[in-house]
């Protein structure tokens, strides 16, 4: 009947449309489907499947990904790891018998068996369409075209057809012949092959030019991976979350903190026990996960809403999709690996919670905590941004590159001290400000006319970055009726 209807539905994923850089999850591991010479930006679960696939039983990628989602995650880049000889299926459209357009799966996998190609003339032997099915289901149409130029621009031009098919022109000889639906055959991704190396060799399809995050593997716990996560953590300005394999005691995930602690760029790195319980889409039936998926879900969220520096643990870390821990943490246990640099996933007051916000560093003094390194990625990537515009400006002899320089620089750190990510220093006596938690130089003392003759200008930042508090000690002193209450 006529008049306003509206429904409710339950909505998951992430809450904010605030997406700060730092929030952002870089994940390497297996897929279904979908590119594996690039990295692809993924803002939900629907957008992962869309490019990517479903859930296979031999990849935590999927779950992954969900799970950040599910955890208040904004974006994450995706790259694909595929085997040495991996291939795509390939099918040519002919004219008659001359190839005149090829038309190749994105990607490696056996998938591409389900890709179907049909190609109709709506006037015979002048015009042609080329229509792209998965499934069964039609995804993309040319329309109307009359060349094989025409139908490949339109092909590799949409974000839709792309994510199943990319075209090449063989011959510009005519157009292509009708064609009812066919499947391209199918390629392999190789699986056999894909070992460490290949997770890692995949890491640098996340450049610099995506900036700082969280970066993950999803397929490998193995030392090999740790020590290359931290690696391309330092190399990019971002944090590795790192994880060690399902069965592992608290003992065994100790001794892995402290090898990679030896790293010398440990303070890049944070390290979580034990793997977590995820449903699925079965009722009653659950999936045991690596607990990284939750772990950059929750910092995506403590970033977006408070900043870098606020810790992914206690409170803010409450879990809202993850069901349980694979093995249960206690108190002893949990203050057990925190001594030994490991963050503890608790069940606390009937959710769970991360209970640790270290760095696997031994430097306790500057990188205690791993939000201390997110804020210095934070500044230092918003530097390499703000600071691109000054690139090639002329050096003048009255030093205003040099202002320009430091008040980009300045409002970054300022920025960064408003929201608490840096610490001011007061004076105890009266409560003076004796500095904001920074300081900024950049001027003729620092940059003598023989540097500058190189086209060289130096900055020195200084900050404090604020802590964390993760303990809190109360004395609590009982007195007798006759006694004073001290």
């Amino acid at each position: 009947m006529p008049g306003v209807v509206i429904s409710t539905s339950i909505r998951t994923g992430p809450s904010t449309a605030t997406v700060r850089e730092s929030s952002q999850l870089f994940i390497v591991g297996l897929a279904e489907r979908g590119p594996s010479d690039t990295a692809t930006l993924i803002q939900s679960i629907a957008e992962y499947e869309d490019v990517y696939g479903e859930y296979e039983s031999d990849s935590y990628t999927h779950p992954l990904v969900e799970t950040f989602f599910e955890e208040g995650g904004t974006q994450c880049y995706v790259a694909r790891t595929v085997g040495t000889s991996a291939s795509a299926g390939s099918l040519t459209l002919q004219s008659g018998s001359v190839n005149v357009l090829a038309l190749t799966a994105n990607g490696p996998g056996a998938w591409s068996a389900n890709v179907d190609i049909q190609v109709e003339q709506p006037t015979v032997g002048t015009t042609f369409r080329i229509n792209v099915f998965y499934d069964d289901v039609i995804k993309y149409s040319t329309g109307v075209v009359s060349t094989v130029s025409q139908a490949a621009g339109r092909i590799n031009s949409s974000a839709v057809a792309t994510r199943y098919v990319s075209a090449s022109v063989v011959s510009t000889s005519g157009i292509p012949s009708i064609l009812a639906k066919t499947a391209l055959p199918a390629g392999t991704d190789d699986r056999a092959t894909v070992v460490d190396a290949t997770h890692l060799a995949a890491l640098e399809l996340f450049s610099d030019s995506f900036g700082t995050g969280a970066v993950i593997a999803a397929d490998s716990s193995s030392d090999a991976i740790a020590a290359g996560l931290v690696t391309h953590a330092n190399n990019y300005n971002r944090v590795a979350l790192l994880y060690g394999p399902q069965g592992d005691t608290p003992a065994q995930i100790k001794a892995m903190a402290l090898s990679i602690q030896a790293d010398e760029f440990a303070e890049h790195a944070a390290l979580y026990y034990p793997w977590v319980v995820v449903p699925t889409p079965i009722q009653g039936v659950t999936r045991t996960i690596p607990p990284v998926g939750y772990v950059a879900g929750a910092r995506s969220r403590a970033h977006n809403g408070t900043g870098p520096h606020a810790p992914y643990a206690g409170l803010t870390s409450a879990s809202r999709f993850v069901l349980n821990t694979f093995t249960e943490v206690t108190k002893a246990v949990g203050d057990e690996l925190d001594e030994g640099f490991v963050n503890s996933i608790r069940g606390i007051q009937n959710s769970v919670r991360i209970y640790g916000a270290r760095s696997l560093s031994s430097d306790t003094d500057n990188f205690r905590y791993i939000t201390q390194q997110d804020v210095v990625n934070s500044i230092v990537s918003a530097a390499y941004l703000s600071l691109e515009d000054l690139l090639f400006t002329p050096i003048d002899a009255r030093g205003a590159v040099f202002a320009a320089v430091e008040a980009k620089l300045l409002s970054i750190c300022a920025n960064a001290r408003d929201i608490g990510a840096l610490y001011p220093a007061f004076n105890p006596a009266n409560g003076t400000l004796l500095d904001p938690g920074f300081t900024v130089k950049c001027d003729r003392t620092i940059n003598p006319v023989s540097q500058l003759q190189s086209g060289t200008i130096k900055a020195r930042v200084g900050i404090r970055v604020s802590a964390i508090g993760d303990k809190i000690e109360i004395d609590i002193i009982k007195s007798n009726l006759t006694a004073s209450v001290v």
